[in-house]
């Protein structure tokens, strides 16, 4: 991952930059960067590479790694369990919305019946992103990294009024350097900073978009709901993963196509106008020919001027092409799959990490007094920092809630929490397996 706290946060302002390609002079000036966490709360490492790295840093006893691995086994398979759940009801609400689904309807859905499992079904879904820490951008959020300009040369027009509704889903922000050349500056190589996003996820449903005979003339089933997952895109590209986004060539590219035809055409008109004047006095079949020829000329440079507009869009397409296939993760139900992923191993790696470092501090420092919220919370960060050099805001009291309900932690009258013993809290688990199923039903969102 990236570096110490706040490292990719700039003192002092870059130089400035044009040509639609933003340079970042203060992130807390940005609209979308005050909208995220300037910490991370996404813990960024595998569970595995957790489990070992605690094995190794607490110093457990054979018998004790024996016990940890049941310990994490059980509470992988209780989270698994639980978020199984989840999958289950989001499949079934997504289902009848997925475009990629080849299932026969049995039963239609009417209008209104649509709409509102639409919603539903994007509520539960951004539920469900919020525990693998994703954030939703506002409209105004959109529209703000909209106005940043693209870095590509063609400005990008996007289109809102052909969306039924979209949500944006971001996590993790920061700050990468960009290398270009621009004739302002003499073409020299300069480095430019700007914002990126980590992970985007995009959830939309267009119109229907009819031509005259009444039919949808979009590529996209207004009948759908399509969701999308992207890594690593620029701020100032965010408006590219639109559907319903029009190329629109720059000043500059326009004078690229333009510029050398006319002056093309200029000179060929010049050199043909005065030997037409004089093939002109003498009506013949020469000069009849060559008036043609004249009309073929210049019908053949704006033919050509044309045929550069298009080839210059086509490249510009083609790179924006290039970029989302390098950077796009998962389609429509593979998506819910992923972020479902994510929520458990979040939630799994948290309560590994509380409970384990709790119980670590308990069996040095002894138990009799107990731990508050915040001690626990700054051990937690502390840990996290030291293996992964990533400032991570833990949510502690997420972590601890998950903990007390599963019976590994207890709490006092003065809010001091303590560890249950390792060995215990693999009995505590298995014994209340049915019970934990049986008080707490299972939901969309566990």
């Amino acid at each position: 991952m990236d570096t110490k706290p706040d490292s990719s946060m700039p003192e002092d302002p870059p130089t400035e930059c044009a040509d639609h390609l933003i340079v970042v002079q203060r992130i807390e000036e940005d609209r979308i960067a005050q909208q995220l966490d300037r910490r991370h709360t996404f813990i960024p490492i595998r569970c595995g590479d957790l489990n070992r790295k605690l094995v190794q840093t607490l110093h457990l006893t054979p018998p004790q790694e024996e016990q940890f691995k049941h310990l994490a086994e059980q509470l992988q398979a209780i989270f698994h369990a639980e978020h199984l759940s989840a999958l289950l009801n989001l499949e079934d609400l997504y289902g009848p919305l997925d475009p990629d689904d080849d299932a026969i309807e049995i039963a239609e859905m009417e209008d209104q019946q649509r709409d509102q499992q639409v919603e539903r079904m994007i509520d539960v879904f951004s539920g469900l992103l919020f525990r693998a820490h994703y954030k939703r951008l506002s409209q105004e959020d959109i529209a703000s990294a909209i106005q940043l300009g693209s870095r590509w040369s063609g400005k990008l027009e996007v289109d809102f009024n052909i969306y039924h509704r979209i949500e944006i889903f971001v996590r993790g922000y920061r700050v990468v350097e960009v290398r270009r050349r621009r004739w302002q500056n003499l073409f020299l190589e300069e480095v430019i900073q700007q914002p990126e996003l980590q992970r985007l996820i995009m959830a939309f449903r267009l119109k229907p978009q009819l031509d005259k005979k009444g039919n949808n003339k979009s590529n996209f089933d207004p009948d759908k709901v399509y969701l999308k997952t992207f890594k690593n895109i620029p701020e100032t590209d965010l408006e590219m993963l639109l559907p319903g986004t029009k190329i629109k060539l720059s000043m500059i590219d326009r004078g690229k196509i333009l510029l050398p035809t006319l002056s093309g055409m200029a000179i060929t008109i010049g050199k043909l106008i005065r030997g037409l004047i004089v093939l002109t006095l003498a009506i013949t079949v020469k000069a009849i020919l060559a008036w043609l020829l004249f009309i073929g000329a210049v019908g053949g440079y704006l033919g050509k001027s044309v045929l550069g507009y298009f080839r210059t869009k086509d490249k510009f397409e083609f790179g924006l092409t290039r970029s989302l296939y390098l950077k796009n993760l998962d389609n429509n139900s593979s998506v819910l799959f992923r972020i479902l992923h994510e929520a458990e191993e979040q939630e799994l790696m948290e309560a590994i990490l509380c409970y384990m470092l709790l119980w670590n501090d308990c069996r040095s420092e002894g138990c009799d007094e107990g731990l508050e919220e915040t001690a626990i919370d700054e051990m937690v960060e502390a840990y996290l920092y030291r293996h992964t050099e990533v400032d991570i805001d833990f949510e502690i009291h997420d972590a601890l809630g998950k903990l007390a309900r599963l019976g590994m932690v207890t709490v006092d009258e003065r809010g001091r929490w303590s560890a249950v013993e390792l060995g215990k809290s693999v009995a505590v688990l298995k014994e209340n397996w049915e019970k934990i199923f049986r008080m707490r039903p299972l939901s969309a969102t566990p």
